[in-house]
Formats: C-alpha cells, sequence, structure tokens
C-alpha cells in the first residue's frame, strides 16, 4: 500500500477522534476541579470496566483475574493481584490483548510501515506506539480508539481549563520539539488531533534536526504555545539569551524527560512566564501535570489507579520517596496495564495544595534524565536521534549507547540478528548532518548489558566523563 492511500486512510480515522474530542474537551476540563472522590468514583467504575474486559477478552489475564470479584474491586483493592512489567508485556503480548486478531508481528510490521508511509490507524481503530523507557527494554503498545482519544483529552485539558478561564480568544499557534517518528507520543498525538478549534494551528519541528533549523523555523511559526523535552527547551532558552531566537509563547510546556530546577530557572528567566510539567508515559498515558506557578504536578486521578512502592512493592505513604510506581491504566481496554510498573521515583506531596485543580500532588520527578551528546566544538546531539533508530528495529529487546569522542559504541541485546552495518550507516549519516565531522558508531550485539547494582536499571545513555583541567 502506497504513501498516498496511507494518509488518506489516516486522515478518514482521524477524523472520528476529532470530532469525539471536540465534543467532550470541555467537559474533561471540568474535572480537574472535581472533589478527589467524585474524581475517583468515576476511574473505580472505569476500572472494573476494564477487569471485566480483561478477565472476559485476555487469556493472560484471566487467569491472574480468577480469584477477583470485578465487580466489586476499587482502587483500593488491587493489592491481591499481581504486578506486571514490560518484559511480561513483550514476553505474552499475544495473550494480553483483548482483541484476539491483534499480534505482536502484525503490532510491528505496522511499526515498520508507518516509519515508511506515515502514520496510521492498525485495523481502523488501533494506535501502536513504541517506548525504551527507563528500563532500557523496548517496548510496543497498542491503544484502542476510546484509550487513545482519552490520551490526548487528558494531555490538553489543562491547557484548555487555563485558555478558559483567562479569557479572550487570542489566536492560538502551538509549536511541538519532539519526536520525529510516527509511534511516538509526542509526535503522533499532535497529529492526531491538529484542526480541532480549541487547540488551534500546530505544526512540530524534530528534537533530532540541527538547533538552528529549529530556531529557524520557530521564528518564522511565532508559537503562542510551546510544548518541547526540557533539554530541548534549555537550549532554546539559552537561543533567546543569545538574541537568536525571537518568539514570545504565553504558556510554555515540557514532558518526557524531568525538569530539573536549574532548567527550569533559566527557561522561565530567559522566555519570562513559568514552565507547565509534564509527567507521562507512553504506555499509560499522561500521569500529571503542574499548575503554572505551582510546585509539582497534580495527578490525573481518572484515567489510572496510582500505587507508589518500595522497591519491595508495599505501599508507601504520602511524604516518602517511593522506589517505583505501579499503574493501572482504566482507560485502555485493548492492551490491559493493571498494577504496571514504571521505574521512576516519585513523592506524593503532603499538604493542601494551593491551586484549584484537586489531583493528588506528586514532586517533580528527578529520574530518567536523558538529554544530549556535547562533542567538540560545541556540537550537541539530542539522544532521540539514537532512541528513534533504535526503536524502530523490532528485534531490539535492550540496547546501550555509550558516547565517544567521535561518536558513539552501542551494544545491542537483541531477539533476533539485526543488520548492525545499515543501523551504523544511518547513525553515521544523521549524526553528519547535524555538524559532527566524520563521525565513527560501532553497534554489537552481546549476550548481556550490564545494570546498575543497587537499583538494577539500565543506563541507556552514557556521556563522556567531563575533562579535568
Amino acid at each position: 500500500m502506497g504513501a498516498e492511500s496511507t494518509a488518506t486512510e489516516f486522515e478518514s480515522d482521524r477524523q472520528r477522534h476529532l470530532r469525539a474530542f471536540a465534543d467532550r474537551l470541555p467537559v474533561e476540563a471540568e474535572r480537574l476541579t472535581w472533589p478527589l472522590k467524585q474524581l475517583h468514583h468515576l476511574r473505580d467504575r472505569r476500572l472494573r470496566a476494564l477487569l471485566r474486559t480483561a478477565k472476559a477478552r485476555s487469556p493472560w489475564h484471566a487467569e491472574r483475574l480468577a480469584g477477583v470479584d470485578v465487580d466489586a474491586v476499587t482502587g483500593a483493592d488491587l493489592a491481591a493481584i499481581p504486578t506486571m512489567t514490560k518484559t511480561d508485556v513483550m514476553e505474552h503480548w499475544d495473550e494480553i490483548v483483548t482483541d484476539r486478531r491483534l499480534t505482536l508481528d502484525m503490532a510491528e510490521a505496522h511499526v515498520e510501515r508507518v516509519a515508511v508511509e506515515g502514520p496510521a490507524y492498525l485495523l481502523g481503530e488501533y494506535q501502536v506506539v513504541t517506548t525504551g523507557g527507563s528500563s532500557g527494554r523496548r517496548g510496543v503498545f497498542v491503544w484502542d480508539f476510546e484509550g487513545w482519544l482519552g490520551f490526548g483529552l487528558s494531555r490538553e485539558r489543562p491547557t484548555f481549563w487555563l485558555r478558559r478561564n483567562a479569557g479572550g480568544d487570542r489566536q492560538i499557534r502551538r509549536a511541538f520539539v519532539a519526536a520525529a517518528h510516527s509511534t511516538h507520543p509526542t509526535a503522533i498525538l499532535p497529529r492526531t488531533f491538529a484542526g480541532s478549534p480549541q487547540l488551534g494551528a500546530g505544526r512540530s519541528f524534530p528534537a533530532t534536526l540541527p538547533l538552528a533549523e529549529i530556531v529557524e523555523g520557530l521564528n518564522r511559526f511565532h508559537p503562542t504555545d510551546l510544548f518541547a523535552y526540557p533539554s530541548m527547551m534549555h537550549r532554546l532558552a539559552g537561543e533567546m539569551r543569545r538574541g537568536r531566537l525571537a518568539i514570545s509563547p504565553t504558556e510554555l510546556n515540557c514532558g518526557a524527560e524531568p525538569l530539573l530546577p536549574e532548567a527550569r530557572a533559566e527557561i522561565e528567566a530567559a522566555f519570562g512566564g513559568p514552565v507547565m510539567n509534564l509527567y507521562a508515559a507512553a504506555e499509560v498515558g499522561v500521569i500529571a501535570r503542574s499548575y503554572p506557578g505551582s510546585v509539582g504536578l497534580h495527578l490525573n486521578e481518572d484515567i489510572a489507579v496510582y500505587e507508589p512502592v518500595d522497591a519491595g512493592g508495599s505501599p508507601v505513604a504520602a511524604g516518602t520517596a517511593a522506589a517505583k510506581l505501579l499503574v493501572t491504566n482504566v482507560i485502555n481496554h485493548v492492551l490491559p496495564l493493571i498494577r504496571y510498573e514504571l521505574a521512576d521515583e516519585l513523592t506524593v506531596l503532603v499538604g493542601a495544595s494551593p491551586d484549584p485543580w484537586t489531583g493528588r500532588r506528586i514532586a517533580d520527578i528527578q529520574g530518567r534524565t536523558e538529554g544530549t551528546f556535547v562533542y567538540d566544538g560545541d556540537v550537541e546531539i539530542h539522544l532521540h536521534l539514537f532512541r528513534s533508530a533504535l526503536g524502530r528495529r523490532r528485534q531490539m529487546l535492550e540496547y546501550q549507547v555509550r558516547q565517544t569522542p567521535a561518536g558513539a559504541d552501542i551494544a545491542l541485546r537483541t531477539s533476533a540478528q539485526i543488520d548492525t552495518d545499515a543501523l551504523s550507516r544511518e547513525l553515521v549519516d544523521a549524526l553528519t548532518e547535524l555538524g559532527l565531522a566524520r563521525p565513527q558508531v560501532s553497534v554489537s550485539e552481546v549476550e548481556q548489558i550490564e545494570r546498575t547494582g543497587s537499583t538494577g536499571k539500565l543506563r541507556r545513555f552514557i556521556p563522556l566523563a567531563p575533562q579535568r583541567d
């Protein structure tokens, strides 16, 4: 099937999403201020519907839920259900999905297709996303129509709420400096819901482009709203200070990486306004969003059950740092994620919130810091260049990218043999285009990749150690 046909199909399918999005966004925005008890009541209704679907249609979940009364359970009753990991998903994918037509091979083929032909819905109703995540293991996840709509609504309703409550009817131009490939949510969500009258015009600038090209494009587009990875927003703040970037967005959003305090301070000073921080995961959606000018982020309480736990899986109280977060996504039924482990350290904040939004607050996430490799000559390479190339390969299980003075050494653990020469050439060409002189990239397949001893996490990107004078 050709690219033109794929684009036509995608546009036809996305119009259904666009109409539903426009109809529901005002109601969804109101839920930001619902009492917490009311939000949890809605979440629990959704939870029971999810568990009924999983028990009836997923062989893998049916076994795990055999002793659970799915018609009576609440978010406080999940401790008896085993947890699940990304490894579980990838090893039991075909038994976990609730649409028996779907297979991992089908999803992988779809990923390869959209990489060439552009975005498309699988079977006319599903979106497939890929992720490496903080565990370092590649994952493939599928979202159903309603779940993907909920993902988009939960991502956009804070902006809609703020704009409506601020009054005025300004023209909106939204810019995204994020993923380039069509199976990452920061790329495909804006394309799915582009054209909604509530969102205005939008334009995407891949984070893998040369910085000067991104700056030139932003100067031409002059966005009113700007979303970027924190590492990219930090670089754009530097361009603002140097006078090369001349834009004045009224809303700044960061996500997909930690927003560290020192970076936040520099960004807000350069742009002259507060940054809204977003915490999301490709497989579970938007987990939390910050209110402008406030500390911490508010959980999206109606789309998931959140269980902060210690390293042994026991619950931790508010005010105590959790070693990981168990998430039950209640809005996506096709690939049920029930007590799914996210290896992010977080803390639920105690005390009354000063904000109008009612979701519980968590401290800014400080894990998963991955920004850029910096080479001689001040050549900065955003790590999404490597993530994109590696994440598209279906054989990929785990990877580690170690920066070298001239490029990178990459270790792969794969499920089948991979064309390492082709991967190396692709990355060399991309690094050359970004200004790195005569780059060298070595790629090797290994039996095992060393992990951090205390946590078991895989460091996916290892920069060069700073040189000492």
